[in-house]
C-alpha cells in the first residue's frame, strides 16, 4: 500500500468574548465539525482537525459564567 500524503494547516482562530459567552469552545472535536461541514463530500478518514492552542479552560468557563 501506498503512503497517503497529507498537507498541514496552522490556523488560528480569534474569536470575540460575546461568542465564547454565548457558548463557543473550539475543541478538537468541533474543529473537526467544523472542516467536516466543509468538506462534507469527504470520507472521514481523509481529515483530522486538532486544536495547538487553546484559551484557559477556566477562562472559557468564567465568559460563560460559570
Amino acid at each position: 500500500m501506498a503512503k497517503i500524503k497529507t498537507f498541514r494547516w496552522v490556523v488560528e482562530f480569534t474569536v470575540d468574548e460575546t461568542w465564547v459567552a454565548d457558548g463557543f469552545n473550539l475543541t478538537d472535536e468541533t474543529a473537526t465539525e467544523m472542516l467536516a461541514h466543509e468538506l462534507s463530500w469527504a470520507n472521514e478518514h481523509e481529515f483530522t482537525a486538532k486544536v495547538l492552542k487553546a484559551p484557559r479552560q477556566a477562562k472559557i468557563l468564567k465568559a460563560q459564567g460559570y
